[in-house]
């Protein structure tokens, strides 16, 4: 009976400490550090091309020059890729590092496909849960990425999941699949432009909505 007594304890402490870190999420003065876009799970649909010509690129051009250079687009664009607002905070730190380091690890026989994997919850953990955060500067704080899932150019939308981490635990603390619309001229632009899409799109209506979810 004491033993499962105490188990019961031990759960809802468990429940509530999950609670509250989710919870400081939506506070404005949590540290908050952008680590970038994972795109070594990214499957690309159709031809990757310049939007109006039909030079396709390779899986290895794909990897070593527009995983590198969507990351840095958002992170030298600040103004622009701006999270602050999109998450309601003062301050965002950046260190895509790590994220560069597994972008550059991609399985380039993997990246073709036919169709959208659509990733459940159990996968993007598995994902999450590979990453090392020691180098992090801020790791006492939680953390901000996204997975990318799918480049479609049949359809013309990219799919990202939003993921939110405690970095000391490597507790997912919010995770949500969001559909982002290219737009833009050349492929780095084009394809960040679906990025963008998403971010607009949590600044909008998916940030008000989780936060409702949480609190």
């Amino acid at each position: 009976m004491k033993k499962s007594f105490f188990l019961s304890l031990f759960f809802l402490a468990s429940i509530s400490l999950y609670s509250q870190d989710a919870k400081s999420l939506f506070d404005r003065d949590t540290e908050i550090t952008w680590l970038g876009i994972d795109y070594s799970h990214v499957k690309i649909i159709g031809e990757f091309a310049h939007y109006f010509t039909a030079n396709s690129k390779d899986a290895i051009e794909i990897r070593d020059m527009y995983f590198p250079a969507w990351n840095y687009l958002i992170q030298g664009e600040r103004n622009k890729y701006d999270f602050r607002p999109m998450l309601r905070k003062h301050n965002v730190y950046y260190d895509i590092n790590m994220m560069m380091d597994v972008n550059a690890q991609t399985n380039i026989d993997s990246i073709r496909a036919h169709s959208t994997p659509r990733y459940s919850t159990d996968e993007i953990e598995h994902f999450v849960s590979s990453y090392n955060f020691s180098n992090i500067r801020n790791k006492e704080g939680i953390g901000i990425l996204f997975i990318a899932e799918a480049l479609d150019k049949y359809s013309v939308e990219a799919y990202f999941h939003f993921v939110a981490v405690n970095m000391n635990t490597r507790e997912i603390l919010l995770q949500d699949r969001l559909r982002g619309e290219p737009q833009g001229f050349g492929i780095r632009n084009y394809w960040a432009g679906a990025f963008y899409d998403v971010m607009k799109q949590i600044e909008g209506r998916y940030y008000g909505r989780w936060k409702a979810k949480v609190l």
